[in-house]
C-alpha cells in the first residue's frame, strides 16, 4: 500500500459519490470487499454452446421430417396423380370414339331402324337375284378366262350354297363338310376351278374376280407347275436325248462330213444341255386352282324397312 504523506490531503468517498479535488490532492479509491462476489462469471466453451447444438439438432430434425414426408408422401401422390391423369386420358378417347359410333342414336328404335335399313341397302345393292346372279357369274367367269388368254384344264364346277337355317344330312363328304363354313343367311354357289396361264395373266384374273361388282370370297388360291407344260417339256427332251437313226444300214458312215465333230460327242453335248434346270422364266405357264363363293339375294326378300 503507497505511504500517505502528512502533509497530502486524503478525501475518502462513498461509492457513487462525486468528490472535488484541488491540485495537490490525490484520490484514493476503495475497492467493496463484496463487488467482486456480486461480478459475474462465464467460463468460454468454444463455439459450440447449449443454444446452437438445439439449433442445429431442431433443423436436422426438421430435414428429416421433410425427407420423409416428400418420399412417403409427396412422390406416391405424384405417381397415383400421374395415373390418374392416364386413366382419364384413356376414358376420354373411349368417350370419343362411343360418340362417334353412336353419338347419333336417341333411342333404340331409331337405332334399330337405321340397321334395318342398312342391311335392306346391302342385298339390294350387291346381292343379285339368284337366277341372273348365277348366269351372271357363268359369263364373267368365262368371259375373263377368255380375255385374259387361259386355258380352263377343270371346271369350272358349281355347287349350290344352302342358306344357313337349312338343315343337312349327317352323310357329308369331306368337301361338302368343308365348304359349310361358307353357309350364311344368303343363298349362293361355290365355284371351284384349274387355270393355266402366265402367271402376269393369271394375277390380273384374280383381281378382276376380287373387285368385280359380285359378293364373291375368294377362299383358296393355290399355285403350281402345269402339268400340260410338264409334258410338252418331257416330250422335247425324249426327242431330243434320243439317238440319231442311220439312213443307211450298210454305210452308216455315209453322209456324215469328215470335217464336223464327232456325232456321239455333239449328242452327249446334247443331252447334257436339255438335263440343265431352268428356272421361273417370264410368260411360263403356271396352273391355278381357285375356289371361291358367291353369294345372291334371299328368293323370299322384303324389305323390313318400307321404301320412302
Amino acid at each position: 500500500m503507497p505511504e500517505i504523506d502528512e502533509k497530502d490531503v486524503v478525501v475518502v468517498a462513498e461509492p457513487g459519490e462525486i468528490v472535488e479535488v484541488s491540485a495537490g490532492e490525490s484520490i484514493i479509491e476503495v475497492e467493496d470487499p463484496e463487488l467482486r462476489k456480486r461480478r459475474p462469471r462465464k467460463v468460454y466453451d468454444g463455439m459450440w454452446g447449449v443454444t446452437e447444438i438445439a439449433a442445429v439438432a431442431a433443423s436436422a430434425f426438421i430435414l428429416l421430417v421433410t425427407i420423409l414426408v416428400y418420399f412417403f408422401a409427396v412422390v406416391p401422390s405424384q405417381q397415383e396423380l400421374a395415373k390418374n391423369r392416364s386413366e382419364a386420358e384413356r376414358l376420354e378417347a373411349e368417350r370419343i370414339l362411343a360418340q362417334s359410333k353412336y353419338g347419333e342414336i336417341t333411342n333404340t328404335t331409331e337405332q334399330v331402324g337405321k340397321l334395318l335399313a342398312s342391311a335392306d341397302d346391302f342385298e339390294v345393292r350387291f346381292l343379285p337375284a339368284e337366277p341372273n346372279g348365277r348366269t351372271a357369274l357363268y359369263q364373267r367367269l368365262n368371259g375373263l378366262i377368255a380375255a385374259y388368254n387361259l386355258t380352263n384344264t377343270s371346271g369350272p364346277d358349281y355347287q349350290p350354297l344352302e342358306t344357313a337355317d337349312q338343315e343337312t344330312g349327317n352323310n357329308q363328304s369331306d368337301t361338302e363338310r368343308g365348304r359349310e363354313r361358307f353357309r350364311s343367311l344368303f343363298p349362293g354357289v361355290y365355284v371351284t376351278t384349274t387355270v393355266e396361264g402366265s402367271y402376269q395373266n393369271l394375277r390380273r384374273f384374280i383381281s378382276q374376280i376380287e373387285t368385280g361388282n359380285d359378293f364373291v370370297i375368294v377362299s383358296s388360291v393355290e399355285l403350281a407347275s402345269s402339268e400340260s407344260e410338264q409334258k410338252r417339256k418331257e416330250a422335247t427332251e425324249t426327242r431330243a436325248a434320243a439317238p440319231a437313226q442311220p439312213g443307211f444300214g450298210a454305210n452308216p458312215g455315209f453322209g456324215i462330213d469328215p470335217r464336223m465333230a464327232n456325232p456321239a460327242v455333239q449328242q452327249q453335248g446334247q443331252q447334257q444341255q436339255v438335263e440343265r434346270p431352268k428356272g421361273k422364266t417370264l410368260g411360263e405357264v403356271v396352273a391355278l386352282r381357285l375356289e371361291m363363293a358367291a353369294y345372291f339375294r334371299r328368293p323370299n326378300f322384303v324389305p323390313m324397312v318400307p321404301q320412302q
